[in-house]
């Protein structure tokens, strides 16, 4: 079978229903977030390369268009960093040749002081970068960036990208109980949000389980009171709660699978992504579970189910 580098429509908190776009292989990352629900970073690095040549990424994009797809943003991300990816300027160029859905980029920003780099996301219609810490102590705690990448090019690289790129930019922000939700950090944050100067801030916690225990999550009080200290460009991001469904068809056990290769997604998650009622649903998960195929992960009193990685 054909590896699948495209999936979805997926429910995203922050894009509605997301087509997504895989540009680097699984976990080729210039960081090793914490925080991060696929886990930890199989191969660190900051080389640029056609890790997956664009035309077959396109060619995907394409067979999904065909097929009638209903998406709200084609997000290119997946399972790693896709500025590390040298031609994704041209695929998103090519994308936007087949349709007229807007093109998400979802990135760590930690590439954006290239500025080949910047000049390959010009034509994005949205970019939603990172910017988990405020100082290169808590960058190193909590990124855990390749060592060949400082907390101070990252963030001027962000401050340059806001002035080149004519797109909006959605920052993220990820808040970690006990690492940097305090007050002191709200404050310092800021200073640099205020430099960055994007259209939106998104203040996120974790949700799905994440790559390291002590990544813990922060109560919705203190996310409130983190926000409101940010100003009026921030908001706490909310489950995706779109009820709409898009069309039905394909291999489910296939979609099913290559969902949650990607991310773990709760018995909600999926019944939005895949357009199934969650009895229909259950069919199908529960031999995957007792084949361990699939694994149920608990966060808190919510249950995920995600691919078995193997040992």
């Amino acid at each position: 079978m054909a590896e699948r580098f495209v999936y979805g429509p997926v429910p995203s908190r922050r894009l509605g229903l997301s087509l997504g776009v895989d540009l680097v292989p699984y976990k080729v990352c210039s960081y090793d977030c914490i925080y991060c629900q696929l886990g930890v970073t199989k191969q660190k690095t900051i080389e640029r390369k056609p890790y997956i040549p664009a035309e077959r990424i396109l060619d995907q994009v394409c067979e999904k268009l065909k097929e009638g797809v209903r998406a709200d943003y084609i997000t290119v991300a997946g399972s790693g960093e896709p500025t590390l990816n040298s031609q994704i300027g041209s695929l998103i160029h090519k994308i936007k040749k087949h349709t007229e859905i807007p093109v998400a980029v979802l990135t760590n920003g930690s590439l954006l002081g290239n500025s080949q780099v910047r000049e390959s996301l010009m034509a994005a219609d949205v970019v939603l970068p990172s910017l988990d810490a405020y100082d290169q102590t808590g960058f190193e705690t909590i990124n855990r960036p390749h060592p060949d990448i400082s907390f101070e090019a990252m963030v001027e690289g962000l401050i340059t990208f806001r002035k080149e790129y004519p797109g909006d930019i959605w920052l993220e922000v990820f808040i970690l109980e006990g690492i940097n939700a305090t007050e002191m950090a709200a404050t310092q944050f800021k200073r640099w949000i205020e430099r960055v100067n994007p259209q939106k801030v998104h203040l996120n916690t974790v949700v799905r389980p994440p790559a390291e225990k002590h990544a813990r999550q922060v109560s919705a009080q203190e996310m409130a009171g983190f926000c409101k200290a940010l100003g009026d460009k921030a908001e706490v991001i909310t489950p995706f709660e779109d009820h709409k469904r898009h069309e039905k068809g394909g291999d489910i056990e296939k979609d099913l699978l290559n969902l949650l290769a990607r991310r773990p997604c709760t018995l909600d998650d999926i019944s939005y992504g895949l357009s199934l009622h969650k009895d229909e649903i259950l069919e199908y998960i529960d031999p995957l579970v007792k084949n361990h195929t699939i694994e149920i992960v608990k966060k808190g009193s919510v249950h995920y189910y995600q691919h078995r990685k193997p040992k």
